[in-house]
């Protein structure tokens, strides 16, 4: 079984000391993009995963391919294209690890994944396609239509993680009406606490259940600092994050994704999970997206599950 994440991979430039991007020193160059933490996440967490992207022909998508050989991440889906570039942000960290972005993105690669591209998939051992809402606008919007159309009528579940990104997109409004556009596909929603309101209009987590997301299968509400909630077929499971020293919530978010998808993936029966073994994911997931925020990092940051029992060991 394996997962296929489709979407960006760029390049984190993040400020070597706490401050707003215009006061930070110096940057220290990572790898990262939404999607592409996920597969490098279910990887390293024992799971074949596959980054469906677009690099540009530059010394930036040299990185970032030689960083997915070294993960193990599957590259057959990864293009490379001419008259493009590589897609950057720059991240800088307050006092608490949390982040403000300044991207160069419009018009870079990872908007240019195209119809062909997602055409060579092979479907056969994908049981999980996971994607964001970065990259579903310009060329690779169309796209992503296909492969999730095609995988809807397939039965391989579908993930998205709502990761909003407003500076990327021409207005709100074309942005919520973009999402809106691609939740029918979703069986396995991650949603922020503060992305909640702009995505239902609600801050009522209970009342979006309800309404927005009453078809989705999974529902992962995730806090922050006040922990994480997920949401299964009338069942809840929730969390409190481990008390740890906060470095760098970059990518904290996606190691949850990807370390819920992990697990998830072991079920006998994919769609619907008992009581108790979603309070064992779910539990799973909140720890480990919370030891990766003691490092610095997305990818970097990302640990096998030895690798994570070790640093559980040492916070009990």
């Amino acid at each position: 079984m394996a997962v296929l994440c489709i979407g960006e991979m760029l390049i984190d430039f993040i400020g070597s000391e706490t401050g707003t991007i215009d006061k930070v020193p110096g940057f220290k160059k990572e790898a990262g993009g939404c999607v592409a933490n996920v597969a490098c996440a279910t990887r390293k967490l024992g799971h074949k995963s596959y980054l469906l992207t677009s690099l540009g022909q530059d010394g930036f998508g040299d990185f970032l391919e030689d960083i997915l050989q070294k993960e193990n991440v599957d590259c057959k889906y990864v293009t490379r294209k001419q008259d493009t570039f590589t897609p950057l942000a720059f991240v800088a960290l307050d006092d608490k690890g949390d982040r403000t972005f300044s991207f160069y993105f419009k018009g870079s690669s990872a908007l240019k994944i195209s119809k062909e591209d997602v055409e060579k998939v092979d479907f056969s051992e994908i049981k999980v396609i996971h994607f964001a809402s970065i990259a579903i606008q310009e060329e690779s919007k169309e796209s992503h239509l296909i492969l999730l159309e095609k995988a809807k009528k397939l039965g391989i579940l579908i993930s998205f993680d709502v990761n909003l990104r407003f500076n990327l997109w021409e207005s709100k409004e074309i942005y919520l009406n973009t999402i809106k556009e691609f939740l029918p596909y979703v069986d396995i929603l991650k949603v922020a606490d503060n992305e909640l309101e702009f995505l239902t209009g609600t801050v009522d987590i209970e009342e979006a259940l309800n309404n927005d997301f009453s078809h989705i299968k999974y529902v992962l509400y995730t806090k922050g600092e006040n922990g994480a909630e997920v949401y299964n077929n009338g069942n809840v499971s929730i969390n409190n994050v481990p008390n740890v020293n906060v470095i760098d919530t970059t990518g904290a978010g996606d190691s949850f994704a990807g370390a819920f998808l992990s697990k998830l993936l072991l079920v006998d029966d994919i769609n619907n999970v008992s009581e108790e073994k979603l309070n064992d994911i779910a539990k799973f997931a909140t720890n480990y997206a919370t030891i990766t925020t003691t490092r610095t990092g997305a990818i970097s940051s990302y640990m096998t599950e030895e690798e994570f029992n070790v640093e559980m060991e040492k916070i009990k």
